[in-house]
């Protein structure tokens, strides 16, 4: 419940009171015996009036929103699971293919895998210079730089 359902029923609650205690005021003993309750009686219904156009119009605009916000959360809860199960499955074949097609070329793929399954399509061009980059990179920083050989790749030697 947001704070405008909440100002809502407040109005309401506070214009069914204010138009009760109008109605009790003391009638006039000279003239129109219920003139002098009709301005505040009218205040007090005019309250109660808008207290239930702000309660009933946020309490759909709020159902709408609590509507829109499950769907939203299926759709991310789908995702959620698409995506661990493409990380588990790139994940056995990269452990699979590590020793057999050595470290670049397996670290290519599963890097490739996971970053179009998080990225998408659309942003291929990035996806895989991020792929080349980090195998290669990390390949050469490990054998130069640290002199610890990764499985090379049987044809080329890298």
């Amino acid at each position: 419940m947001n704070i405008r359902v909440i100002s809502g029923l407040l109005a309401i609650i506070i214009g069914c009171i204010y138009s009760i205690l109008a109605y009790n005021l003391p009638r006039a003993t000279v003239g129109n015996p219920i003139a002098p309750i009709l301005f505040p009686l009218g205040l007090g219904v005019t309250m109660l009036i808008f207290g239930i156009i702000l309660f009933i119009k946020e309490s759909k605009k709020e159902r709408g929103l609590a509507e829109e916000k499950r769907k939203n959360q299926r759709k991310v809860i789908l995702s959620s699971g698409k995506l661990v199960i493409i990380t588990c499955l790139s994940s056995i074949i990269y452990a699979l293919l590590f020793e057999r097609i050595g470290y670049v070329l397996s670290t290519l793929l599963f890097m490739g895998l996971i970053l179009f399954a998080i990225n998408g399509k659309e942003n291929w061009k990035i996806n895989v210079l991020v792929a080349v980059c980090f195998s290669v990179g990390i390949y050469f920083i490990f054998l130069k730089l640290l002199g610890i050989p990764l499985p090379s790749l049987p044809v080329f030697d890298i």
